[in-house]
């Protein structure tokens, strides 16, 4: 079965927690792949990359069906709908995509490199996000982390320049 390459894919839970404890001891080319799932690449993305450890998409079906990674959202392009509550939600511009997924990699990007491990739960929260909504929920949280750990000159541009991407806009 050929997986959407639009489709993007984030760490479940238990994905997560493979990492860190390793009980199922996947092999090394799997393992790196899961690592890669990151909440923002697309298939297409991490098929791309994929392809140095000799994987392809049939490697991204066994952690779906082995639940160490999930659909996040369709792409705007995508035929149906996912089976969930967004669904019902009224269909996302492709502008408020765009702005939710570079918001989300500013942030995701900016904890790898201020908060480093001290960011973990800020990280697992961020992967939870599915809109433009919940990362200005989480905003507050990052910017204090960050201004804590990186100093608030570090952290004013950054946290502008996500400000400016959540922004609403007036349509």
């Amino acid at each position: 079965m050929m997986m959407d390459t639009a489709e993007i894919y984030a760490k479940t839970e238990l994905g997560l927690r493979e990492l860190k404890e390793r009980t199922l001891k996947l092999p090394v080319p799997l393992r790196g792949l899961l690592i890669m799932i990151d909440g923002n690449r697309t298939v297409a993305d991490v098929l791309e990359k994929a392809r140095a450890l000799r994987l392809d998409d049939t490697a991204l079906t066994t952690l779906e069906a082995g639940g160490l990674i999930a659909k996040k959202f369709s792409a705007p392009s995508a035929s149906a709908p996912p089976p969930t509550a967004e669904a019902a939600a009224p269909a996302r511009s492709e502008d408020e995509v765009q702005r939710f997924l570079t918001a989300q990699q500013r942030m995701s990007d900016a904890t790898n490199k201020h908060l480093g491990f001290r960011g973990y739960g800020l990280m697992m929260r961020l992967q939870k996000t599915a809109n433009i909504r919940d990362l200005r929920d989480l905003l507050p949280d990052f910017a204090a982390a960050l201004v804590k750990r990186a100093g608030v000159e570090t952290a004013t541009p950054i946290v502008a320049e996500i400000e400016t991407l959540l922004a609403t806009r007036a349509g």
